[in-house]
């Protein structure tokens, strides 16, 4: 008996990381990052994206497809087809800020990402700098396909608020980066739009591996600017929110 016990353990290990990507996922889906009809990247590239094995991506989109979120199909990409089911992520609720206004949360975020990608300058480590790097060097071939940049785009953000090495902070800024995402897929839609998200990350990126709290900082302010005064834009254009695209 006591033999098994590795193997238990193995076995718990991955059946937690299959539901912690199921989560991941789910909360895309319930923030708006995804939306009904959208379809998922390729196993092997979200498994990319989020750094874990294709056969975690694999059982968690089983997960979401027992529940209704998903739908699989042979030989196609799986497909968003509901938003419930999933329970309560343990990710911030990203409609709570649907009762401010735009202004405030872009200067909110600015505060906090800022403090936040200083503090991750001085923190950060190499694997997390590959890790960002290859989403970067992957996010090349994305700058006409807006959906699957916006996966990356997370969690390209993610991994700096967790370098920053305060959780309450960066469960925050996740929040804060979900805002008014159905506008922020319209200004993506903009040609060469998705470019210059990928230009700012690669100034973001190059600041931090150099270890550089005032230029990480100033590039990332650079870049959420950017992102604020393109999705208001996009809300004047279309002030009631956009349906699914």
């Amino acid at each position: 008996m006591l033999q098994d016990l590795p193997a238990l353990k193995q076995q718990l290990s991955k059946r937690t990381m299959r539901e912690q990507i199921a989560e991941r996922i789910a909360h895309m889906i319930q923030s708006g990052l995804l939306r009904v009809g959208d379809e998922l990247p390729s196993e092997r590239e979200l498994a990319q994206m989020l750094d874990v094995s294709r056969e975690t991506v694999r059982g968690a989109v089983q997960m979401l497809a027992a529940i209704g979120m998903v739908e699989i199909s042979q030989g196609a990409r799986t497909r968003i087809i509901g938003t419930e089911g999933f329970g309560h992520s343990q990710f911030a609720d990203a409609t709570e800020l649907s009762r401010y206004g735009a202004e405030d949360v872009y200067r909110a975020r600015q505060l906090v990402e800022g403090f936040v990608v200083r503090e991750a300058a001085t923190r950060i480590d190499a694997d997390t700098l590959q890790r960002l790097a290859g989403l970067v060097e992957a996010q090349d071939a994305m700058s006409e396909d807006p959906v699957r940049f916006q996966i990356s785009d997370a969690e390209f953000h993610q991994l700096i608020y967790r370098a920053g090495g305060n959780e309450l902070l960066a469960h925050f800024l996740v929040d804060a980066y979900g805002y008014a995402l159905a506008y922020r897929r319209v200004a993506l839609l903009v040609p060469g739009a998705v470019r210059v998200s990928i230009d700012d990350h690669r100034l973001i990126l190059a600041a931090l591996a150099a270890h550089d709290a005032d230029a990480a900082a100033a590039a990332m302010n650079r870049h959420i600017t950017r992102v604020h005064e393109t999705t208001l834009q996009a809300m004047t254009l279309r002030p009631e929110p956009p349906a699914a695209l």
